[in-house]
């Protein structure tokens, strides 16, 4: 990382590296990794490659064809016999005393990658050297997770671009070598495309390109009319007609004058000049201009990308609030890796959803038949794990993506007894991350004084008297002819539904003890609430319970409540094949906890990855003023109460190297683009572009759309390239953004999908309306 880039993204690094464990690895060295068949060890030689941002491995007599791990894609880093494949061959071999195997506990490590479907298993020459790698690779994981991906020297890869693509290691690439290496980057021409391509690049007309006329093939190849005509624009000050004409330079003034008017971004003369001496790759940079390459490197930086980094970077929010305050990211039955009936129970699964952002975990707990409390969703056909197993797994992964407080709300279902051996395990590794000072209404703990903290959010069961009935409150809504009749001791109470506790088993007191942040309380109403339950309380609404609430109720009541309490909503038990609720429909009421199923990529994961990325993707987003101050009097149906209308204009002007749709489909897309806007009800919104026809390398839109945003504050913008297509037309990529994250200009989208392929180039301008 150089120090341009940690000054220039304001990076914080939480993990501390040697002056040269980045330089060792891009050295490379031997590892080894264990065969498909978990029999026995196979070397091969892996190398860091930080400019094209990937992990090259390749067999010890480099015969066979490189491997590539994208570190985009790497989700965990593991140091011992971690994985289920290592443990399997330490176990065979234990049993084998043939082979004598060593002890490679301090030797192994395991590279998690592909959302935590597929892993290497390694095992290097010492534990010094395996440290090293778990060091760095770690370091790069975190950095992509926290900071979206931006790392150095990004356009400066002609050379291993080369290198990777000469298979035959002479110096010279022929066609198969250009098509194989075009493929390896989801480059996709037409024969006759690629023909004349090659054929104005092959200078000495020999049918194959060296290192320089490769570099010319790649030039052609990456050519940006769009971005040229942009940079005639502010080289010249204004149009020309002279198609021919294209100025040699960019001057720093001129530079400074096209960020301030159309980027609206505010640098100093020696800010831009510091820019140009990083982007800038000719002798121009001497005396601070930009000539076109120059130029186009630094408008494909990340920092030029549509999120606004200043927001998405770092956290910037004031943490002196309390959780009702904020949003926060949440996992719902987090234990569960597919659908809520039949499919695995993991402690993996915590890991996973805390390394996508989650700060608030489920875990419905059982008695054990052995005597140790399981993990298991109940009435259901899942396994069991231990509890331990994931408190252990919290532990070990707290704090790798955020300091601020996460969040482990227990389903309560055990007896006295084994409620005594899950507070002795929540001591045991939990500890030193428990808040257990005393706390009332006047002392009550910020986010800031959370940090570092695991906070313990679970029901108080009570045992009811027997022949008892469970008596109901109600009250009445805004709607007098109707009331709403609420559990005086649960509200939940259907099938699969969380927070719900048949058993009525009494609650220890040393579970009470643990349990000093947040107390779960039945919702027994609005007014309740407000006048009988204090800061830390905290309520679980299923969807079907809360979509009732929003009908019957007030909005600014509702309000009321929630700036005042933190509440989950949850999904309704019909849900069993992990659907999400909306979250949306709760988030523009100040309800702080949608609780979604991480496993099921879909819209509403889409959106909370856009609100969650603000903040610096901590976990935590303060809700907007209209939602934490009652007297405001806003309603997200109402839209006389909204007061910040804005003016969006968006030129889809093109797109970058769009990803095939399909493994099996090799045709060259016909890309269009979708935007559609999301928030209060009257906000949404939609518009499409015309289709491209047989052009996924770099499509050409300019196309404008307008957008009315009467609500910017709870807005959010999507963007979806698909293929057109007879019947369905074939996805390709989206992007998700809060529309108080974007930033104005001529910004780039990277978009989201299986191969993390292909860009946007969009103009925007955002006006206010009143």
């Amino acid at each position: 990382m150089t120090d341009f880039y940690k000054k220039y993204y304001g990076y914080e690094d939480n993990i501390k590296l040697k002056d040269d464990d980045i330089r060792k690895l891009e050295e490379g060295m031997n590892l080894k990794k264990l065969n498909g068949n978990k029999e026995e060890f196979n070397e091969r030689f892996y190398r860091l490659d930080t400019n094209l941002n990937v992990l090259v491995a390749t067999t010890k007599e480099f015969l066979k064809k490189e491997k590539i791990y994208e570190l985009t894609l790497l989700s965990e880093v593991k140091e011992g016999c971690s994985s289920d494949n290592l443990k399997s061959f330490q176990l065979k071999n234990s049993l084998n005393d043939r082979k004598k195997i060593p002890e490679i506990e301090d030797k192994s490590f395991v590279i998690v990658y592909d959302n935590f479907k597929k892993s290497l298993d390694l095992l290097a020459p010492s534990k010094a050297h395996r440290d090293i790698w778990v060091r760095v690779l770690s370091y790069f994981i975190i950095l992509t997770k926290k900071r979206k991906g931006v790392l150095p020297e990004a356009d400066k890869i002609m050379t291993n671009y080369f290198e990777l693509a000469d298979k035959s290691k002479n110096k010279r690439l022929n066609k198969n070598e250009i098509t194989e290496f075009l493929d390896s980057i989801n480059i996709k021409l037409k024969k006759d495309q690629l023909k004349q391509l090659i054929q104005d690049s092959d200078t000495n007309n020999d049918g194959e390109l060296s290192q320089e006329e490769f570099e010319k093939f790649i030039g052609q190849l990456s050519r940006r009319k769009e971005i040229m005509s942009l940079y005639k624009l502010i080289a010249s000050g204004e149009q020309k007609s002279d198609i021919n004409f294209l100025p040699e330079f960019i001057t720093v003034d001129k530079f400074r004058t096209f960020l301030e008017k159309y980027q609206k971004e505010s640098k100093s003369l020696e800010e831009c000049k510091e820019i140009i001496r990083h982007f800038e790759p000719s002798d121009a940079k001497e005396e601070f201009k930009f000539s076109l390459y120059g130029f186009i490197s630094y408008m494909k930086d990340p920092h030029n990308f549509i999120d606004d980094l200043e927001k998405t970077s770092k956290v910037y929010m004031k943490m002196d609030h309390s959780f009702a305050s904020y949003f926060i990211n949440s996992s719902h039955n987090t234990y569960l890796s597919g659908d809520q009936i039949t499919s695995d129970t993991r402690p993996d699964c915590y890991m996973t959803a805390i390394m996508r952002g989650a700060r608030l975990l489920e875990m419905d707990v059982h008695d054990g038949s052995d005597g140790k409390p399981r993990i298991f969703h109940k009435k259901t056909l899942t396994n069991k794990i231990l509890f331990e197993d994931a408190i252990k797994v919290c532990r070990d992964n707290a704090f790798k993506i955020s300091n601020f407080p996460l969040i482990i709300t227990i389903e309560l279902h055990c007896t006295p007894k084994q409620q005594l051996v899950m507070v002795d395990i929540i001591k045991k590794h939990l500890y030193e991350y428990l808040y257990l000072e005393d706390i009332d209404e006047n002392n009550y703990p910020s986010l800031k004084d959370l940090e570092k903290k695991i906070i313990i959010r679970c029901q108080k069961p009570k045992k009811q008297p027997e022949n008892s009935t469970i008596k109901k409150m109600t009250f009445t809504s805004k709607n007098s002819s109707k009331s709403l009749s609420m559990d005086a001791s649960y509200d939940d109470d259907d099938q699969y539904d969380d927070d719900v506790d048949d058993e009525s088993y009494e609650e220890i007191k040393e579970l009470e003890d643990v349990i000093t942040v947040i107390q779960n309380a039945s919702f027994k109403g609005i007014e309740f609430a407000l006048n009988n339950y204090s800061k830390g309380k905290s309520s679980s609404l299923s969807e079907p319970k809360c979509n009732k609430l929003l009908e019957e109720e007030r909005a600014q009541d509702i309000i009321k409540y929630t700036a005042n309490f933190c509440t989950k909503v949850y999904p309704a038990f019909y849900r069993q094949d992990s659907t999400n609720l909306k979250p949306l429909d709760y988030w523009i009421y100040g309800f702080q906890i949608a609780a979604l199923n991480f496993q099921t990529d879909d819209l509403s994961m889409d959106l909370n990855d856009a609100l969650f990325a603000d903040n610096g993707g901590c976990g935590y987003v303060l809700k907007p003023r209209i939602l934490t101050d009652p007297t405001l009097g806003f309603d997200p149906l109402d839209i006389r109460t909204m007061r910040n209308k804005m003016k969006f204009k968006i030129k889809i002007i093109s797109a970058q190297n769009l990803p095939t749709n399909s493994e099996l489909i090799k045709d060259i897309s016909d890309p269009y683009v979708s935007i559609k806007i999301y928030g209060v009800p009257i906000d949404k919104n939609e518009a499409k572009t015309q289709t491209v026809k047989d052009n996924g390398l770099n499509p050409i839109w300019n196309e404008d759309f307008e957008f009315t945003i009467n609500c910017p504050e709870l807005a959010f913008v999507k963007f979806i390239v698909k293929d057109e297509d007879v019947g369905n037309d074939d996805f390709i990529g989206q992007y998700t953004i809060r529309f108080q994250n974007i930033k104005q200009g001529y910004r780039h989208i990277a978009l989201k999908n299986k191969s993390s392929k292909g860009t946007l180039f969009v103009g925007i301008r955002i006006f206010n309306l009143e």
